[in-house]
Protein backbone atom coordinates (compact mmCIF):
# COMPACT_ATOMS: atom_id res chain seq x y z
CA UNK A 1 0.00 0.00 0.00
CA UNK A 2 2.78 2.36 0.75
CA UNK A 3 4.57 1.81 -2.17
CA UNK A 4 1.39 2.02 -4.49
CA UNK A 5 1.29 5.64 -2.94
CA UNK A 6 4.76 7.08 -3.12
CA UNK A 7 4.14 9.36 -6.02
CA UNK A 8 1.90 11.54 -4.38
CA UNK A 9 2.28 15.02 -3.43
CA UNK A 10 3.95 16.70 -0.38
CA UNK A 11 1.11 19.33 0.07
CA UNK A 12 -1.31 16.40 0.09
CA UNK A 13 0.27 14.99 3.44
CA UNK A 14 0.75 18.76 4.47
CA UNK A 15 -2.86 19.02 4.33
CA UNK A 16 -3.62 15.61 5.77
CA UNK A 17 -1.37 15.94 8.66
CA UNK A 18 -3.06 19.48 9.57
CA UNK A 19 -6.56 18.02 8.88
CA UNK A 20 -5.64 15.08 10.97
CA UNK A 21 -4.34 17.11 14.15
CA UNK A 22 -0.65 16.54 13.49
CA UNK A 23 2.03 19.27 13.72
CA UNK A 24 2.45 20.59 10.60
CA UNK A 25 5.88 19.29 9.06
CA UNK A 26 8.41 21.72 9.37
CA UNK A 27 10.01 21.12 6.07
CA UNK A 28 8.05 23.56 3.70
CA UNK A 29 9.09 26.19 1.79
CA UNK A 30 9.85 28.45 4.83
CA UNK A 31 11.55 25.72 6.91
CA UNK A 32 14.78 24.97 7.40
CA UNK A 33 14.84 21.56 6.09
CA UNK A 34 13.53 21.19 2.40
CA UNK A 35 14.78 18.99 0.51
CA UNK A 36 14.00 15.25 -0.21
CA UNK A 37 13.81 13.90 2.71
CA UNK A 38 11.16 16.18 3.76
CA UNK A 39 9.01 15.17 0.77
CA UNK A 40 9.79 11.08 1.65
CA UNK A 41 8.66 11.98 5.20
CA UNK A 42 5.66 13.35 3.86
CA UNK A 43 4.38 10.68 1.49
CA UNK A 44 4.96 8.32 3.98
CA UNK A 45 3.02 10.05 6.97
CA UNK A 46 0.50 9.94 4.02
CA UNK A 47 0.83 6.72 3.16
CA UNK A 48 0.27 6.19 6.82
CA UNK A 49 -2.52 8.02 7.40
CA UNK A 50 -4.43 6.44 4.21
CA UNK A 51 -3.89 2.60 5.61
CA UNK A 52 -5.44 3.99 8.93
CA UNK A 53 -8.40 5.71 6.97
CA UNK A 54 -9.03 2.28 5.05
CA UNK A 55 -9.34 0.77 8.79
CA UNK A 56 -12.04 2.91 9.61
CA UNK A 57 -14.20 2.81 6.26
CA UNK A 58 -13.01 -0.42 5.69
CA UNK A 59 -14.32 -1.43 9.41
CA UNK A 60 -17.55 0.57 9.29
CA UNK A 61 -18.36 -1.22 5.91
CA UNK A 62 -17.77 -4.95 7.54
CA UNK A 63 -19.73 -3.90 10.82
CA UNK A 64 -22.80 -3.32 8.55
CA UNK A 65 -22.10 -6.27 6.05
CA UNK A 66 -21.81 -8.65 9.11
CA UNK A 67 -24.94 -6.97 10.51
CA UNK A 68 -26.87 -8.28 7.60
CA UNK A 69 -25.28 -12.10 7.10
CA UNK A 70 -25.25 -12.92 10.82
CA UNK A 71 -28.65 -11.86 11.63
CA UNK A 72 -29.85 -14.58 9.10
CA UNK A 73 -28.02 -17.62 10.65
CA UNK A 74 -29.10 -16.66 14.03
CA UNK A 75 -32.84 -15.35 13.23
CA UNK A 76 -34.34 -19.47 13.97
CA UNK A 77 -32.57 -19.29 17.26
CA UNK A 78 -33.07 -15.57 18.46
CA UNK A 79 -37.24 -16.35 17.48
CA UNK A 80 -36.85 -19.33 19.99
CA UNK A 81 -35.36 -17.89 22.37
CA UNK A 82 -37.75 -14.36 22.48
CA UNK A 83 -40.78 -16.05 21.34
CA UNK A 84 -41.22 -13.85 18.41
CA UNK A 85 -44.05 -14.01 15.78
CA UNK A 86 -42.39 -15.19 12.43
CA UNK A 87 -43.61 -11.49 11.30
CA UNK A 88 -41.15 -10.31 14.14
CA UNK A 89 -38.85 -12.19 13.06
CA UNK A 90 -38.99 -11.00 9.40
CA UNK A 91 -39.00 -6.87 11.03
CA UNK A 92 -35.71 -7.84 12.99
CA UNK A 93 -34.24 -8.94 9.77
CA UNK A 94 -35.22 -6.59 7.42
CA UNK A 95 -35.93 -3.69 9.69
CA UNK A 96 -32.28 -2.60 9.60
CA UNK A 97 -32.14 -2.74 5.44
CA UNK A 98 -35.94 -0.70 5.49
CA UNK A 99 -34.45 2.25 7.62
CA UNK A 100 -30.76 1.68 5.94
CA UNK A 101 -32.53 2.07 2.25
CA UNK A 102 -34.92 5.18 3.72
CA UNK A 103 -32.73 7.16 5.36
CA UNK A 104 -29.14 5.89 2.56
CA UNK A 105 -29.84 9.33 0.72
CA UNK A 106 -30.33 11.80 3.61
CA UNK A 107 -27.24 10.10 5.64
CA UNK A 108 -25.17 11.25 2.30
CA UNK A 109 -26.67 14.52 2.63
CA UNK A 110 -26.03 15.13 6.17
CA UNK A 111 -22.29 14.80 4.89
CA UNK A 112 -22.77 17.57 2.80
CA UNK A 113 -24.40 19.66 5.59
CA UNK A 114 -22.76 19.20 8.35
CA UNK A 115 -19.17 17.45 7.30
CA UNK A 116 -18.54 13.82 6.49
CA UNK A 117 -16.01 13.30 9.22
CA UNK A 118 -18.13 14.80 11.52
CA UNK A 119 -21.57 12.50 10.29
CA UNK A 120 -19.08 9.71 10.13
CA UNK A 121 -18.02 9.30 13.51
CA UNK A 122 -21.33 10.26 14.75
CA UNK A 123 -22.70 6.98 12.85
CA UNK A 124 -20.31 4.81 14.18
CA UNK A 125 -20.88 6.02 17.93
CA UNK A 126 -25.06 5.47 17.17
CA UNK A 127 -23.90 2.42 15.70
CA UNK A 128 -22.25 1.16 18.28
CA UNK A 129 -25.30 2.09 20.64
CA UNK A 130 -27.57 0.51 18.59
CA UNK A 131 -25.90 -2.85 19.18
CA UNK A 132 -25.36 -2.83 22.42
CA UNK A 133 -29.21 -1.92 22.27
CA UNK A 134 -29.64 -5.02 19.92
CA UNK A 135 -27.97 -7.52 22.92
CA UNK A 136 -29.87 -6.26 25.62
CA UNK A 137 -33.39 -6.81 24.13
CA UNK A 138 -35.39 -8.62 26.26
CA UNK A 139 -39.10 -8.90 23.91
CA UNK A 140 -39.11 -8.68 20.04
CA UNK A 141 -40.60 -4.98 20.25
CA UNK A 142 -37.23 -3.96 21.62
CA UNK A 143 -34.67 -5.48 19.46
CA UNK A 144 -36.13 -4.53 16.61
CA UNK A 145 -36.50 -0.88 17.61
CA UNK A 146 -32.78 -1.05 18.50
CA UNK A 147 -31.87 -2.46 14.51
CA UNK A 148 -34.14 -0.05 12.74
CA UNK A 149 -31.81 2.79 15.20
CA UNK A 150 -28.75 0.88 14.18
CA UNK A 151 -30.08 0.82 10.31
CA UNK A 152 -30.68 4.52 10.80
CA UNK A 153 -27.01 5.32 11.82
CA UNK A 154 -25.53 3.15 9.50
CA UNK A 155 -27.24 5.21 6.71
CA UNK A 156 -25.44 7.82 8.07
CA UNK A 157 -22.27 6.35 8.50
CA UNK A 158 -21.70 4.17 5.36
CA UNK A 159 -22.11 7.10 2.36
CA UNK A 160 -19.41 9.33 3.64
CA UNK A 161 -16.41 6.77 3.16
CA UNK A 162 -15.78 7.00 -0.59
CA UNK A 163 -16.07 11.13 -0.35
CA UNK A 164 -13.15 11.16 2.11
CA UNK A 165 -11.03 8.53 0.46
CA UNK A 166 -11.36 10.92 -2.45
CA UNK A 167 -10.42 13.98 0.11
CA UNK A 168 -7.24 11.82 0.69
CA UNK A 169 -5.93 9.92 -2.55
CA UNK A 170 -5.49 11.15 -5.73
CA UNK A 171 -7.61 9.90 -8.66
CA UNK A 172 -5.15 7.69 -10.30
CA UNK A 173 -4.44 5.90 -6.71
CA UNK A 174 -8.25 5.41 -6.26
CA UNK A 175 -8.09 1.87 -8.32
CA UNK A 176 -5.38 0.59 -6.55
CA UNK A 177 -7.43 1.31 -2.71
CA UNK A 178 -10.55 -0.05 -4.09
CA UNK A 179 -8.83 -3.01 -4.92
CA UNK A 180 -8.43 -3.79 -1.46
CA UNK A 181 -12.41 -3.59 -0.78
CA UNK A 182 -13.33 -6.31 -2.77
CA UNK A 183 -11.34 -9.03 -0.97
CA UNK A 184 -11.83 -7.65 2.36
CA UNK A 185 -15.64 -7.63 1.82
CA UNK A 186 -15.71 -11.22 -0.21
CA UNK A 187 -13.94 -12.20 3.41
CA UNK A 188 -16.22 -10.43 5.36
CA UNK A 189 -19.48 -12.09 3.36
CA UNK A 190 -17.91 -15.47 4.54
CA UNK A 191 -16.99 -15.14 7.43
CA UNK A 192 -20.04 -13.83 8.47
CA UNK A 193 -22.75 -17.13 8.55
CA UNK A 194 -19.53 -19.01 10.13
CA UNK A 195 -18.66 -16.62 12.56
CA UNK A 196 -22.29 -15.95 13.89
CA UNK A 197 -23.14 -19.71 14.21
CA UNK A 198 -19.91 -20.29 16.34
CA UNK A 199 -21.01 -17.46 18.76
CA UNK A 200 -24.48 -18.64 18.53
CA UNK A 201 -23.58 -22.32 19.26
CA UNK A 202 -21.42 -21.78 21.56
CA UNK A 203 -22.99 -19.34 23.84
CA UNK A 204 -20.14 -17.84 25.11
CA UNK A 205 -20.86 -15.66 28.15
CA UNK A 206 -24.74 -17.42 28.04
CA UNK A 207 -25.05 -15.06 25.72
CA UNK A 208 -26.90 -16.75 22.78
CA UNK A 209 -27.05 -14.93 19.75
CA UNK A 210 -26.86 -11.92 21.41
CA UNK A 211 -22.97 -12.43 21.54
CA UNK A 212 -23.52 -11.49 17.33
CA UNK A 213 -23.93 -7.42 18.05
CA UNK A 214 -21.16 -7.35 20.52
CA UNK A 215 -18.59 -8.33 17.76
CA UNK A 216 -19.26 -4.48 16.60
CA UNK A 217 -17.98 -3.27 19.21
CA UNK A 218 -14.38 -3.90 18.77
CA UNK A 219 -14.72 -3.15 15.06
CA UNK A 220 -16.47 -0.50 16.04
CA UNK A 221 -13.97 1.44 18.58
CA UNK A 222 -10.86 0.63 16.56
CA UNK A 223 -12.81 2.61 13.15
CA UNK A 224 -13.70 4.88 15.74
CA UNK A 225 -10.00 6.26 16.90
CA UNK A 226 -9.10 5.58 13.48
CA UNK A 227 -11.03 7.42 11.91
CA UNK A 228 -10.76 10.49 15.02
CA UNK A 229 -7.43 10.38 14.23
CA UNK A 230 -6.43 10.14 10.41
CA UNK A 231 -9.65 11.43 8.61
CA UNK A 232 -9.82 14.65 7.11
CA UNK A 233 -12.07 17.23 8.26
CA UNK A 234 -13.93 19.07 5.62
CA UNK A 235 -15.86 22.11 7.75
CA UNK A 236 -14.22 24.50 5.46
CA UNK A 237 -16.94 23.76 3.07
CA UNK A 238 -18.60 27.32 2.56
CA UNK A 239 -22.14 27.93 3.62
CA UNK A 240 -23.50 28.87 0.33
CA UNK A 241 -22.11 25.82 -1.36
CA UNK A 242 -23.88 23.10 0.96
CA UNK A 243 -26.46 21.11 0.12
CA UNK A 244 -30.04 21.29 2.20
CA UNK A 245 -31.93 18.50 3.03
CA UNK A 246 -35.37 17.70 0.74
CA UNK A 247 -37.40 16.99 4.60
CA UNK A 248 -40.67 16.67 2.66
CA UNK A 249 -39.15 14.32 -0.11
CA UNK A 250 -37.31 12.57 2.53
CA UNK A 251 -40.92 12.12 4.53
CA UNK A 252 -42.58 11.14 1.27
CA UNK A 253 -40.31 8.55 0.00
CA UNK A 254 -40.46 6.90 3.72
CA UNK A 255 -43.99 6.58 3.49
CA UNK A 256 -44.39 5.28 0.15
CA UNK A 257 -42.13 2.43 1.06
CA UNK A 258 -43.77 1.73 4.26
CA UNK A 259 -46.84 1.91 2.56
CA UNK A 260 -45.95 -1.22 0.51
CA UNK A 261 -43.56 -3.13 2.79
CA UNK A 262 -45.82 -3.12 5.97
CA UNK A 263 -48.61 -4.77 4.41
CA UNK A 264 -46.48 -7.08 2.86
CA UNK A 265 -44.86 -8.16 6.57
CA UNK A 266 -48.03 -8.00 8.68
CA UNK A 267 -50.40 -8.73 6.06
CA UNK A 268 -50.32 -13.14 6.55
CA UNK A 269 -51.20 -12.80 10.53
CA UNK A 270 -53.29 -10.31 10.34
CA UNK A 271 -55.35 -12.55 7.74
CA UNK A 272 -55.17 -10.08 4.94
CA UNK A 273 -57.80 -7.17 5.54
CA UNK A 274 -58.95 -4.96 3.01
CA UNK A 275 -57.74 -2.16 4.41
CA UNK A 276 -53.75 -3.77 3.86
CA UNK A 277 -54.33 -3.95 0.30
CA UNK A 278 -55.75 -0.43 0.36
CA UNK A 279 -52.45 1.15 1.79
CA UNK A 280 -50.34 -1.04 -0.89
CA UNK A 281 -52.34 0.56 -3.32
CA UNK A 282 -52.21 3.75 -1.72
CA UNK A 283 -48.20 3.58 -1.83
CA UNK A 284 -48.63 4.59 -5.93
CA UNK A 285 -50.42 7.96 -5.51
CA UNK A 286 -47.72 8.46 -2.58
CA UNK A 287 -44.91 8.06 -5.23
CA UNK A 288 -46.55 10.09 -7.91
CA UNK A 289 -46.42 12.79 -4.92
CA UNK A 290 -43.05 12.38 -4.68
CA UNK A 291 -41.82 12.35 -8.02
CA UNK A 292 -44.07 15.66 -8.50
CA UNK A 293 -42.58 17.12 -5.43
CA UNK A 294 -38.76 16.27 -7.19
CA UNK A 295 -39.39 18.24 -10.28
CA UNK A 296 -41.14 20.92 -8.67
CA UNK A 297 -38.00 21.71 -6.43
CA UNK A 298 -35.66 21.35 -9.34
CA UNK A 299 -37.20 23.54 -11.52
CA UNK A 300 -36.40 25.73 -8.84
CA UNK A 301 -33.31 25.17 -8.14
CA UNK A 302 -33.45 23.93 -4.77
CA UNK A 303 -31.61 20.43 -3.89
CA UNK A 304 -34.04 17.52 -4.46
CA UNK A 305 -34.23 14.13 -2.67
CA UNK A 306 -33.26 12.55 -6.19
CA UNK A 307 -32.46 14.30 -9.04
CA UNK A 308 -35.53 13.96 -11.48
CA UNK A 309 -33.73 13.57 -14.58
CA UNK A 310 -32.63 10.17 -13.70
CA UNK A 311 -35.95 8.90 -14.85
CA UNK A 312 -36.28 10.09 -18.06
CA UNK A 313 -32.82 7.76 -18.92
CA UNK A 314 -34.37 4.36 -20.15
CA UNK A 315 -31.44 2.45 -19.60
CA UNK A 316 -31.22 4.09 -16.00
CA UNK A 317 -34.84 2.92 -15.07
CA UNK A 318 -34.44 -0.35 -16.79
CA UNK A 319 -31.48 -1.39 -14.37
CA UNK A 320 -33.24 0.06 -11.36
CA UNK A 321 -35.69 -2.52 -12.11
CA UNK A 322 -32.60 -4.92 -12.78
CA UNK A 323 -31.04 -3.75 -9.53
CA UNK A 324 -33.83 -4.20 -7.16
CA UNK A 325 -34.80 -7.57 -8.50
CA UNK A 326 -31.87 -9.17 -7.98
CA UNK A 327 -31.60 -7.65 -4.74
CA UNK A 328 -35.02 -9.21 -3.91
CA UNK A 329 -34.21 -12.39 -5.07
CA UNK A 330 -30.56 -12.31 -3.62
CA UNK A 331 -31.96 -11.62 -0.23
CA UNK A 332 -34.94 -13.53 0.20
CA UNK A 333 -33.47 -16.56 -1.06
CA UNK A 334 -30.58 -16.26 1.43
CA UNK A 335 -33.71 -15.74 4.44
CA UNK A 336 -35.24 -18.91 3.40
CA UNK A 337 -31.98 -21.16 3.13
CA UNK A 338 -31.28 -20.16 6.61
CA UNK A 339 -35.09 -21.34 7.47
CA UNK A 340 -35.06 -24.49 5.71
CA UNK A 341 -31.69 -25.07 7.01
CA UNK A 342 -31.76 -25.25 10.63
CA UNK A 343 -36.06 -25.37 11.00
CA UNK A 344 -36.65 -27.77 8.02
CA UNK A 345 -33.38 -29.95 8.83
CA UNK A 346 -32.41 -29.26 12.45
CA UNK A 347 -29.15 -28.03 11.96
CA UNK A 348 -27.13 -25.92 14.40
CA UNK A 349 -26.58 -21.91 13.53
CA UNK A 350 -22.68 -23.09 13.25
CA UNK A 351 -23.79 -25.96 11.07
CA UNK A 352 -26.04 -23.90 8.71
CA UNK A 353 -23.25 -21.10 8.18
CA UNK A 354 -20.71 -23.92 7.39
CA UNK A 355 -23.26 -24.81 4.76
CA UNK A 356 -23.27 -21.24 3.15
CA UNK A 357 -19.74 -21.51 2.52
CA UNK A 358 -19.66 -22.39 -1.10
CA UNK A 359 -21.91 -20.04 -1.77
CA UNK A 360 -19.09 -17.61 -0.60
CA UNK A 361 -16.63 -19.49 -2.28
CA UNK A 362 -18.42 -19.08 -5.73
CA UNK A 363 -18.78 -15.28 -5.21
CA UNK A 364 -14.94 -14.75 -4.51
CA UNK A 365 -13.66 -16.97 -7.99
CA UNK A 366 -16.46 -15.27 -10.43
CA UNK A 367 -15.57 -11.51 -9.08
CA UNK A 368 -11.88 -12.47 -10.27
CA UNK A 369 -13.43 -14.14 -13.63
CA UNK A 370 -15.94 -11.34 -14.62
CA UNK A 371 -12.98 -8.89 -14.04
CA UNK A 372 -11.37 -10.75 -16.98
CA UNK A 373 -14.23 -11.59 -18.91
CA UNK A 374 -15.85 -8.04 -18.71
CA UNK A 375 -13.67 -6.83 -21.75
CA UNK A 376 -14.07 -9.21 -24.10
CA UNK A 377 -17.34 -9.64 -23.72
CA UNK A 378 -19.21 -6.22 -22.54
CA UNK A 379 -20.22 -5.30 -18.82
CA UNK A 380 -24.41 -6.03 -20.00
CA UNK A 381 -23.50 -9.50 -20.99
CA UNK A 382 -21.37 -10.51 -18.28
CA UNK A 383 -24.35 -9.40 -15.70
CA UNK A 384 -26.86 -11.26 -17.84
CA UNK A 385 -24.48 -14.32 -17.74
CA UNK A 386 -24.38 -13.79 -14.08
CA UNK A 387 -28.02 -13.69 -13.69
CA UNK A 388 -28.59 -16.99 -15.79
CA UNK A 389 -25.92 -18.73 -13.72
CA UNK A 390 -27.52 -17.62 -10.63
CA UNK A 391 -31.25 -18.73 -12.05
CA UNK A 392 -29.61 -22.22 -12.70
CA UNK A 393 -28.17 -22.50 -9.36
CA UNK A 394 -31.66 -21.53 -7.37
CA UNK A 395 -33.10 -24.00 -9.78
CA UNK A 396 -31.14 -26.56 -9.09
CA UNK A 397 -31.39 -25.67 -5.61
CA UNK A 398 -35.30 -26.07 -5.68
CA UNK A 399 -35.58 -29.39 -7.92
CA UNK A 400 -33.14 -30.90 -5.38
CA UNK A 401 -35.19 -29.82 -1.95
CA UNK A 402 -38.32 -31.05 -3.23
CA UNK A 403 -36.41 -34.60 -4.96
CA UNK A 404 -34.83 -35.10 -1.21
CA UNK A 405 -36.53 -33.12 1.86
CA UNK A 406 -35.92 -33.68 5.48
CA UNK A 407 -33.06 -35.86 3.73
CA UNK A 408 -31.52 -33.15 2.23
CA UNK A 409 -27.90 -32.96 3.57
CA UNK A 410 -25.01 -30.61 3.17
CA UNK A 411 -23.27 -32.40 0.65
CA UNK A 412 -26.66 -32.30 -1.28
CA UNK A 413 -26.21 -28.58 -1.33
CA UNK A 414 -23.01 -27.64 -2.38
CA UNK A 415 -23.26 -27.85 -5.90
CA UNK A 416 -26.30 -25.42 -6.51
CA UNK A 417 -25.06 -23.23 -3.93
CA UNK A 418 -21.26 -23.04 -5.73
CA UNK A 419 -23.52 -22.23 -8.65
CA UNK A 420 -25.34 -19.19 -7.20
CA UNK A 421 -22.08 -18.12 -6.02
CA UNK A 422 -20.66 -18.17 -9.37
CA UNK A 423 -23.24 -16.23 -10.77
CA UNK A 424 -23.57 -13.52 -8.00
CA UNK A 425 -19.99 -13.20 -8.33
CA UNK A 426 -20.49 -12.06 -12.05
CA UNK A 427 -23.27 -9.59 -11.50
CA UNK A 428 -21.41 -7.89 -8.61
CA UNK A 429 -18.81 -6.28 -10.64
CA UNK A 430 -20.82 -4.80 -13.36
CA UNK A 431 -24.16 -3.73 -12.29
CA UNK A 432 -23.36 0.02 -10.76
CA UNK A 433 -21.26 0.79 -13.80
CA UNK A 434 -23.73 -0.90 -16.32
CA UNK A 435 -26.94 1.05 -14.46
CA UNK A 436 -24.79 4.48 -14.67
CA UNK A 437 -23.65 3.44 -18.07
CA UNK A 438 -26.09 6.86 -20.04
CA UNK A 439 -25.83 9.04 -16.90
CA UNK A 440 -24.19 12.53 -17.44
CA UNK A 441 -21.72 13.71 -14.78
CA UNK A 442 -23.82 15.66 -13.05
CA UNK A 443 -26.57 13.06 -12.55
CA UNK A 444 -24.01 10.19 -11.26
CA UNK A 445 -23.39 11.61 -7.34
CA UNK A 446 -27.60 11.51 -6.99
CA UNK A 447 -28.13 8.09 -8.74
CA UNK A 448 -25.01 6.23 -6.79
CA UNK A 449 -26.92 7.27 -3.72
CA UNK A 450 -30.45 6.36 -4.99
CA UNK A 451 -28.81 2.75 -6.26
CA UNK A 452 -27.69 2.17 -2.84
CA UNK A 453 -30.78 2.86 -1.47
CA UNK A 454 -32.69 0.68 -3.66
CA UNK A 455 -30.21 -1.79 -2.91
CA UNK A 456 -31.29 -2.05 0.47
CA UNK A 457 -34.78 -1.21 -0.29
CA UNK A 458 -34.64 -4.49 -2.57
CA UNK A 459 -33.25 -6.33 0.31
CA UNK A 460 -36.17 -5.53 2.90
CA UNK A 461 -39.05 -6.50 0.05
CA UNK A 462 -37.74 -9.74 -0.80
CA UNK A 463 -37.37 -11.01 2.84
CA UNK A 464 -41.18 -9.29 3.41
CA UNK A 465 -42.63 -10.92 0.39
CA UNK A 466 -40.18 -14.58 -0.11
CA UNK A 467 -40.88 -14.74 3.56
CA UNK A 468 -44.27 -14.23 3.64
CA UNK A 469 -44.72 -17.03 0.65
CA UNK A 470 -42.46 -19.55 2.82
CA UNK A 471 -44.56 -19.10 6.17
CA UNK A 472 -47.39 -19.24 4.55
CA UNK A 473 -46.60 -22.51 2.38
CA UNK A 474 -44.68 -23.81 5.43
CA UNK A 475 -47.90 -23.50 7.73
CA UNK A 476 -48.43 -23.04 11.35
CA UNK A 477 -46.51 -25.80 12.37
CA UNK A 478 -43.78 -25.32 9.80
CA UNK A 479 -45.04 -29.08 8.85
CA UNK A 480 -44.18 -28.32 5.54
CA UNK A 481 -40.59 -26.32 5.17
CA UNK A 482 -39.11 -28.19 2.70
CA UNK A 483 -41.80 -27.52 0.16
CA UNK A 484 -42.05 -24.04 1.04
CA UNK A 485 -38.02 -23.91 0.50
CA UNK A 486 -38.94 -25.39 -2.80
CA UNK A 487 -41.19 -22.89 -3.56
CA UNK A 488 -39.47 -20.01 -2.91
CA UNK A 489 -36.32 -20.47 -4.50
CA UNK A 490 -38.50 -21.39 -7.77
CA UNK A 491 -39.83 -17.94 -7.75
CA UNK A 492 -36.62 -17.13 -6.62
CA UNK A 493 -34.67 -18.33 -10.29
CA UNK A 494 -37.83 -16.70 -11.78
CA UNK A 495 -37.37 -13.35 -10.82
CA UNK A 496 -33.55 -13.32 -11.86
CA UNK A 497 -35.05 -14.65 -15.69
CA UNK A 498 -37.01 -11.77 -15.59
CA UNK A 499 -34.72 -9.57 -14.60
CA UNK A 500 -32.15 -11.11 -17.23
CA UNK A 501 -34.75 -9.92 -19.85
CA UNK A 502 -35.08 -6.26 -18.55
CA UNK A 503 -31.21 -5.94 -19.12
CA UNK A 504 -31.50 -5.95 -22.38
CA UNK A 505 -32.61 -2.20 -21.80
CA UNK A 506 -29.61 -1.60 -20.17
CA UNK A 507 -26.38 0.18 -21.43
CA UNK A 508 -23.61 -2.33 -23.06
CA UNK A 509 -21.13 -0.80 -21.35
CA UNK A 510 -20.67 2.01 -19.45
CA UNK A 511 -18.69 5.54 -20.37
CA UNK A 512 -15.72 4.29 -18.13
CA UNK A 513 -15.08 1.05 -20.32
CA UNK A 514 -15.53 2.64 -23.15
CA UNK A 515 -13.07 5.05 -22.64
Amino acid sequence: MTTTLDDTSDHSAQDLAKNAGAPPDPGGPAGPETGPETGSKAKTKLAKAVIFALFAIIGADIMDLLDTTIMNIAGPVLQKDLGTSTSALQWIVAGYTLTFAVMLTTGGRLGDVFGRKRMFLIGIGGFLVGSILCSLAQNSGELIGARILQGGFAAVMIPQGLGMLRAMVPNEQMGAVFGIFGPMMGLASTLGPILGGWLVGADLFGLSWRAIFLVNVPIGLVALVAGARVLPHDDHIEQGNKAKLDIVGMLLATAGIMMLVYPLVQGREAGWPAWMFGLMAASLPTFGVFALHQRRRNSVGRDPFVVPTLFRKRSFNSGISVLFAFGAAMSGMFFVYTLFLQIGLGYSALHAGLTMVPLSVGIIISMGISQAVMPKIGERRTLQTGMLVMAAGTGIASLLVHNYGITTTSWTLIAPLLVSGLGMGMIFGPIFGTVLGDLEDHEVGSASGLLNAVQQLAGAFGIAALGTVFFDKAGTMMTAVPDAATLVFGISAGILVLAWGAAFSMSKQSKEAEH
